[in-house]
């Protein structure tokens, strides 16, 4: 199942503004460029939901971003 930008915002209770930072900011891979969000899959979810929960507890970007860089992808 597919989603769009706002769909997968509201499932996380985010803006889509959010979610577009984190693509900007290299932390939902294979995602490059936030003007083509109208397609998010399960695997994109999945990574919007893990830094969206990264970042409530407190997280910085630049910690994300590093803990990214060991994960198999």
């Amino acid at each position: 199942m597919k989603l769009t930008l706002d769909e997968t915002a509201a499932k996380f209770n985010v803006s889509p503004a959010e979610i577009a930072a984190y693509i900007q900011n290299g932390l939902v891979p294979g995602r490059t460029d936030s003007a083509s969000v109208s397609d998010f899959d399960e695997t994109d979810m999945y990574w919007v939901d893990m830094v969206h929960c990264f970042i409530e507890n407190g997280s910085s970007i630049d910690d994300i971003k590093q803990l990214i860089k060991h994960c198999n992808i």
